[in-house]
């Protein structure tokens, strides 16, 4: 009886440390951040209050809105989506385009990618420019990759 319990307790160990082996093998592989280097094309937006007042509803697009009109930014949008930026417009088959990544944690997800701007790392924004509801002191910034 006893070599039969032993038996039993070496397949349950087995069968446990297995599943272990086939869970953490499915779990996602966290990628490492995009490092935002001098030539990479990125737009820092640092939301200050010295642009323009920063409510508890405003949102992304009108503070860029705002540097647009002081002639501080350049920008389109189409049905809610930033396609251009100081001239550098997304690609057509959006193999390259224009992603928005954000110092505000309540407003990102480091599990849609992440990228590194001064030593920090930084979220994907959760919203798009119009929807994104800004907070001042924080740091907004677009990176034009390509997938």
């Amino acid at each position: 009886m006893k070599n039969g319990f032993k038996c039993k307790l070496f397949i349950l160990a087995a069968l446990t440390m297995t599943l272990c082996a086939v869970f953490a093998a499915c779990t996602p592989e966290e990628k490492a951040p995009l490092v935002i280097k001098d030539s990479d094309t990125c737009i820092v937006i640092a939301a200050a209050d010295e642009q323009m007042s920063i409510t508890g509803d405003t949102v992304l697009l009108s503070y860029m809105l705002s540097l647009k009109a002081d002639k501080k930014l350049e920008f389109e949008i189409k049905d809610g989506m930033v396609t251009s930026i100081n001239g550098k417009a997304n690609a057509a088959d959006y193999s390259s385009c224009w992603m928005l990544y954000t110092s505000d944690a309540e407003n990102a997800n480091s599990a849609w990618g992440t990228v590194e701007y001064n030593g920090k790392i930084y979220g994907s924004a959760v919203f798009g420019a119009d929807k994104l509801v800004i907070k001042n002191g924080e740091l907004y910034i677009w990176v034009y990759q390509t997938f």
